[in-house]
């Protein structure tokens, strides 16, 4: 069968993340986009940013492909390196009085807009806002998940302190893996009986507006100094055992969203939660930076085990060991490759099946330390390292943690009308209590 080597074949996760794009643009207009954003302490200048920033681009003309298929029906990302396109850089002028809620509200309205072009995936912000500085990069999820996006903007600044040094690792190429077949089939009936034990139910979910042009995605940060966060990394090794941040922090938001459940009287049928583990060792992912390279947990939780904390520490743990010990999410990789075939309206429908209509009763994920490996940002420092990715449409509700140099970040993630401003203040009010004191 005819193989191109130097191609970079998508992967079944890849794959996936394109059918959530398509979802996403179908029902909101703005594909599946994440933003990364930097505070500074001071503000870059604006012309030698650009003039970096297309330099740097140059030397990564992925950044600028699009998806396609091959003659072997396998996708790939097609790469135009003699074409690439120059990175916008925008400028927003916040004023004196500006603070946290408008400079998110400003960096939320560009995370709406969609892409200009099919081969754009990368735009790039400077906001001043008086003594706040912020620089953000909005980015197509189809191109880099979380942690690629902060090893991305490292490489850009190890670039500024070693001009030379490139990046010449980075794997680029990815063969079709049109191989193992029974290897796969077998790997998709596991995951598929464990797909069928979610399906008793259609899980609860929060309702979304139904006008396409009033889904626009809302944030809102919640954000912990260093001796805040060392507390509830002691609070967490305690509860849930040495290194089960992950676990705990989704204990907390499981109980702190329930309440809002309650409150609507949605409570029929167990909560059934993704939550996307990256799947590179620490020290691969400057080599794979680019793509998507995680794996899912799939979590379901009861109403009952959601009003215990700890009935509900204990069932997440119990079953992110048996997923672990069963090699699901091994599985979910090799099984997703079976996927690839399938035009992405389709993949979308289907993914849909299980859970009658619906993907989830919100989003989660941890991204745990950042790849970032920098204190500084063309010469500032940097404060604040945290993420805004626009919540997948269903259920349209996220919440995600990261830390950054000893911080814990949570955002949550809503589209508009999901909850209400009460509701809003009330979850951000019971995460940040429930970390303090569960």
């Amino acid at each position: 069968m005819f193989l191109q080597k130097n191609k970079r074949y998508l992967t079944g996760i890849d794959w996936i993340i394109h059918a959530l794009d398509y979802a996403s643009k179908k029902a909101t207009g703005v594909g599946n986009v994440s933003q990364i954003v930097l505070e500074l302490d001071g503000f870059p200048p604006q012309d030698d940013l650009r003039e970096r920033l297309v330099r740097f681009i140059k030397h990564y003309p992925v950044t600028n492909g699009r998806p396609a298929r091959d003659y072997n029906f396998a996708p790939y990302w097609k790469v135009y390196p003699k074409t690439t396109i120059s990175p916008k850089l925008k400028i927003h002028e916040l004023g004196d009085r500006a603070a946290y809620p408008q400079i998110f509200s400003r960096l939320g309205q560009e995370i709406n807009l969609s892409f200009d072009t099919v081969r754009e995936h990368l735009v790039f912000h400077l906001v001043r806002a008086k003594d706040r500085n912020f620089v953000a990069m909005t980015f197509d999820h189809r191109l880099l998940d979380a942690r690629g996006a902060e090893a991305f903007l490292g490489m850009f600044q190890q670039e500024q302190q070693e001009p030379e040094d490139h990046f010449e690792n980075i794997s680029f190429s990815r063969p079709a893996h049109l191989n193992r077949w029974r290897e796969k089939f077998k790997a998709g009936r596991q995951v598929n009986r464990a797909f069928l034990s979610l399906a008793k139910n259609t899980p609860p979910v929060l309702p979304l507006p139904s006008a396409r042009e009033k889904k626009k995605c809302k944030f809102k940060l919640i954000s912990f100094n260093k001796q805040e966060t060392a507390g509830i990394i002691e609070r967490a090794y305690t509860k849930a055992g040495y290194l089960m941040l992950m676990p705990y922090t989704l204990a907390v938001t499981m109980r702190a969203l329930q309440n809002v459940f309650f409150k609507r009287r949605i409570h029929a049928g167990d909560y059934v939660i993704p939550v996307s583990i990256d799947m590179r060792p620490p020290e691969k992912v400057r080599q794979e930076v680019f793509f998507n390279h995680v794996s899912f947990f799939i979590f379901r939780i009861t109403p009952m085990e959601a009003s215990n904390f700890s009935k509900l520490l204990e069932s997440i743990k119990k079953q992110m060991y048996d997923q672990v010990k069963s090699g699901l999410l091994q599985d979910f990789k090799k099984a997703s490759f079976l996927m690839r075939i399938l035009p992405l309206s389709v993949l979308a429908r289907l993914m849909h099946l299980p859970l009658q209509g619906e993907i989830a009763s919100f989003c989660f994920s941890y991204v745990g330390e950042t790849a970032y490996g920098f204190s500084e940002f063309m010469q500032k420092d940097v404060l604040n390292i945290f993420h805004m990715p626009r919540s997948p449409v269903p259920p349209g509700l996220g919440i995600f943690f990261n830390q950054f140099q000893g911080r814990l970040n949570v955002v949550i993630s809503y589209i508009d009308g999901v909850l209400e401003e009460d509701e809003l203040s009330t979850v951000a009010a019971d995460i940040r209590s429930y970390l303090s004191t569960q």
